[in-house]
């Protein structure tokens, strides 16, 4: 079996030294803060940070501003919401399915080499 005594032994020496390395720590912290007393009950606060409020004050919550659509977003959500809406009706069966083109002028493509309509006539 392997003899632990000596690890053992080695591990409480190595205690006791930094044990009296954070004993000079602390001597020199209570020196220069003025304050006497065990430090490293509290280690990385200071002595005031440690100390709990009055629970009688009342600290102000700062609420940042509600945050706003722009009224081309707002439009572009309506315009998307009615389109959901229609595609459902027209998967019911219920409306005519939407071109994807706005409503206007035909394309020349699809105008049988006609004129278009609003085009002026030249003598």
């Amino acid at each position: 079996m392997i003899d632990l005594h000596d690890a053992v032994s080695l591990l409480r020496a190595k205690r006791n030294e930094l044990a009296e390395q954070l004993d000079a720590v602390d001597k020199a912290l209570a020196a220069l803060t003025g304050h006497a007393g065990d430090c490293s009950a509290t280690p990385g606060k200071t002595p005031a940070a440690t100390t709990e409020t009055d629970p009688g004050i009342v600290l102000p919550t700062r609420l940042t501003p509600r945050r706003t659509l722009s009224d081309e977003h707002k439009h572009a959500m309506s315009e998307g919401r009615r389109k959901a809406r229609h595609s459902k009706a027209a998967a019911a069966g219920l409306a005519r399915e939407l071109s994807d083109q706005p409503p206007g002028l035909a394309p020349a493509s699809s105008a049988d080499g006609r004129r278009p309509r609003l085009m002026k006539r030249t003598r």
